[in-house]
């Protein structure tokens, strides 16, 4: 117990401003405390007995909020750098066919993330990987929600499954560069899966999703070549976030179809367009 002052005549707590008989002193080190876990800035030197033992348990509770808080944390970085076993472990699976085990790695591989991110189960969104060092995950989540298509497909019991699947596939899928690949995949799946209705609810989701860069496209007559993919993704990871870049993109959405057909009626030009867009994509990139 810190040294309790009594002072003659009539005693204020500096904290509550009760009338009290006798002040008891903070010591330098439970004021600090108090400012950083409490926010009571400034800590008063001096309170009295009911606003010392209030104090003292705000203390506590703040060092034990702090480790809950520093636990939990490392728990996060444990779970993310664990999360490549994982997907090392369900590649195993499933080059073994053995499926079932393929499908549990997957799905804790997923259940990571969605604590490492704090997401409800399924709540997984492209946006919480934007960042520039994260970003090549959004193609190792596509990959994955691709293999759990497959394996959901080999029993009929397990379509319900394969449609959440489809449509996380289409969310994910369309910023990475296996977007063109897992189009292609999937449309021969259309043909010979045992639940082709997901793989054609995938495709359509995709195609729904991703507006074309109509000029890079006409340009480059290829909508999977590369400077066209970088643009699209300047466009839904950059543009998009802003309201200026959005109104740029409301614009060109207006004004890029008529040009990209006069670009297709006039041929001749695509090597100077081409040139352009690279010129332009190497320098948003």
């Amino acid at each position: 117990m810190s040294e309790i002052t009594q002072t003659e005549g009539i005693i204020s707590c500096p904290y509550c401003h009760d009338t009290v008989p006798a002040l008891i002193r903070v010591e330098a080190g439970m004021r600090l405390r108090l400012q950083e876990n409490a926010n009571i800035n400034p800590a008063p030197e001096q309170v009295c007995d009911g606003c010392y033992k209030m104090m003292a348990k705000l203390v506590s509770k703040g060092a034990a909020l702090r480790a809950e808080a520093s636990a939990k944390e490392q728990n996060r970085l444990m779970l993310w750098k664990n999360r490549v076993g994982l997907i090392k472990q369900a590649k195993q699976y499933l080059a073994q066919k053995n499926f079932a085990d393929a499908a549990v790695s997957f799905e804790k591989y997923l259940r990571v993330l969605e604590i490492v991110y704090d997401a409800q189960p399924g709540g997984l969104t492209p946006d919480l990987f934007k960042n520039d060092a994260k970003s090549q995950e959004l193609t190792v989540i596509a990959s994955v929600y691709w293999d759990l298509m497959r394996i959901y497909d080999t029993n009929t019991r397990y379509a319900e499954r394969q449609s959440k699947a489809a449509e996380k596939l289409a969310e994910f899928v369309r910023f990475t560069p296996i977007f063109g690949h897992i189009m292609k995949k999937a449309d021969v799946q259309t043909r010979a899966a045992k639940n082709p209705e997901a793989f054609k609810k995938f495709l359509k989701l995709s195609n729904a999703k991703r507006p074309r860069c109509f000029i890079a496209t006409s340009a480059f007559d290829d909508y999977e070549n590369e400077t066209v993919r970088q643009l699209c993704r300047f466009r839904d990871h950059r543009l998009k976030k802003s309201w200026l870049g959005r109104r740029f993109v409301s614009l060109y959405y207006r004004v890029s179809p008529r040009l990209a057909s006069r670009l297709d009626r006039l041929p001749r030009l695509k090597p100077a367009a081409r040139v352009a867009l690279k010129w332009v994509a190497k320098r948003v990139s």
